[in-house]
């Protein structure tokens, strides 16, 4: 009787832990109710190679569709050099629009930190999310203009 008891104990330990370890590793993601808010874990979610932040906290104009742009940060991440951010300026255009401009700096990388780089956060329904647009970026000159779709990359003449 005192060793299925034990063993008894033993099991429910077991599985109060597993819950717990779940339930504590389980990122919740909250709306992001300001555009800093929506910026700031948009930012470290990609610092951090969290795809399900980046996921959530953004809209990406470089794909097409979800499981594209899933698949194409899912690419993106394993290459990543990026080891923290900076918001160098922040403008409110309008109550549903802000945009901002981030500075990356990366690890083991020939370069630091890029320019100046613009994005835009936007109100969306009953949360704000990051504008992730195409850019073009010179590393060597520092400039930065409108790029081209990853969808769209190949199909053009």
């Amino acid at each position: 009787m005192n060793l299925r008891k034990l063993v008894s104990v033993l099991l429910g330990g077991v599985v109060a832990g597993t819950i717990l370890v779940s339930s504590t590793t389980t990122a919740e993601r909250t709306i992001a109710q300001t555009p800093m808010e929506a910026a700031k874990e948009y930012l470290d979610a990609y610092v951090a190679k969290d795809l399900d932040g980046m996921m959530f906290y953004s809209k990406d104009t470089n794909y097409l569709d979800e499981k594209s742009r899933e698949e194409g940060y899912r690419e993106d991440l394993k290459t990543n050099p990026t080891s923290s951010y900076e918001i160098v300026e922040s403008k409110q255009i309008n109550s549903n629009e802000v945009e901002l401009s981030v500075i990356f700096t990366y690890a083991d990388q020939a370069y630091n930190q890029s320019p100046p780089l613009p994005f835009k956060v936007f109100k969306s329904e009953d949360s704000w999310k990051v504008l992730v647009e195409p850019l073009e970026v010179n590393m060597q000159t520092g400039e930065v203009k409108k790029g081209t779709p990853r969808y769209m990359v190949g199909t053009l003449n």
